[in-house]
């Protein structure tokens, strides 16, 4: 079984509270729940879930997740997001102001169901010994999510397609899957080239250290292997200071998560300038947007490309050269899009590409 618990969002019953608690009258009581219940249909509830996967290496592994949809529908499409490393769930469902920087919310809210996935090694998924949390085990894991959300093993409903957001990592882990199998209807590749800075190798290299040095991770039984940043660091690697909050910045850090260093080390070479004919997103055949932060510092401005959408498409398309490939360029943006406060206005761009891609029946019935 896959199911652990259902909760319905916190926020909408913080709000039928404010609403009830704020009447005076037996009619502004009604109308106050009214209001309720439209919003109990409009935000999502959400089931976590702990997803099964075979993986010979790694005995009795599952993969943490959440399924969420609008109370109202019973969507055709799912959006399966796949965080970047150091993340998790929370990346793609951020509890600060919710309404503002989740994409969960921005997508649920217009139709789509979402699994917001935590990949091998990370969150309360399974975590292995760091060398098994391996691009090969990882890949297999994802893919295995895949078929199950299609096939209505996750959450009892079958979807008739699935459509990958993947972040940094989270879209090298796209490349991979299109290899293993054409399974997927489109994807929304974010945070990723296949160039890296110099620079931002360099920082990163100098930022990083054993997770279990770290105060968060001190009790947490992670073998030497497992990485994190260092306190401090987060601002300088993933963000535009101009475009986002101090204090998402420092909440960042608080829900940091780990990565395993052998995991990052197989990735890095292929994303960092690998040979056109035989990188892995050559396997994608789908639909594919391409989103990017205008001063994403791990691979624009300073030493990496001036990222407009000419030069990153110009770079870019002979990486793609089987998909229908569009490139969005999120002005005022760093590496962690959905972290900027041009998140709003990147979702409805997805979601208006999505539209156009794959019409009005990815969306939800009644």
């Amino acid at each position: 079984m896959c199911a652990i618990s259902e909760y319905k969002n916190q926020r909408a019953a913080l709000l039928r509270r404010l609403a009830i608690s704020a009447v005076a009258t037996s009619s502004l009581w009604l109308a106050s729940a009214a209001v309720a219940k439209d919003l109990d249909d409009v935000l999502p509830r959400c089931e976590a879930l702990q997803v099964a996967v075979s993986l010979p290496q790694v005995p009795n592994a599952t993969l943490y997740g959440e399924l969420c949809a609008r109370a109202d529908r019973t969507p055709s499409a799912v959006q399966l997001l796949v965080h970047g490393a150091t993340y998790n769930s929370y990346y793609s469902d951020w509890p600060y102001r919710p309404g503002f920087y989740s994409y969960v919310r921005q997508m649920t809210g217009a139709g789509y169901a979402t699994f917001n996935i935590e990949r091998l090694g990370y969150g309360r998924s399974t975590h292995p010994d760091s060398t098994l949390v391996s691009l090969q085990n990882g890949t297999e894991a994802l893919h295995q999510v895949v078929q199950k959300l299609r096939s209505g093993e996750i959450g009892g409903h079958a979807f008739s397609r699935v459509i990958w957001v993947g972040h940094s990592l989270g879209t090298l882990y796209g490349w991979l899957e299109a290899q293993v199998s054409n399974d997927v209807d489109a994807f929304v590749l974010t945070g990723l080239l296949h160039t890296l800075k110099p620079s931002w190798l360099q920082l990163a290299l100098q930022s990083a250290y054993s997770a279990n040095l770290d105060p968060k991770f001190a009790t947490s039984g992670l073998d030497a292997g497992y990485l994190t940043f260092k306190p401090g660091t987060r601002g300088p690697l993933f963000y535009w200071a101009p475009g986002a909050q101090p204090n998402v910045i420092a909440l960042d850090e608080r829900l940091k998560d780990s990565v395993s260093g052998p995991e990052f080390g197989a990735a890095v070479p292929l994303f960092n300038s690998p040979p056109v004919q035989t990188a892995p997103s050559q396997a994608i055949k789908v639909p594919t947007l391409l989103v990017l932060g205008e001063h994403d510092r791990v691979m624009c401005d300073e030493d990496g490309l001036i990222c407009s959408q000419d030069n990153v498409t110009r770079q870019e398309a002979p990486y793609y050269s089987q998909a229908r490939l569009h490139v969005l360029i999120a002005p005022n943006a760093g590496h962690d899009l959905q972290l900027h406060e041009t998140a709003p206005a990147t979702g409805e761009e997805i979601l208006d590409w999505l539209s156009s891609e794959l019409g009005a029946e990815s969306l939800a019935r009644e």
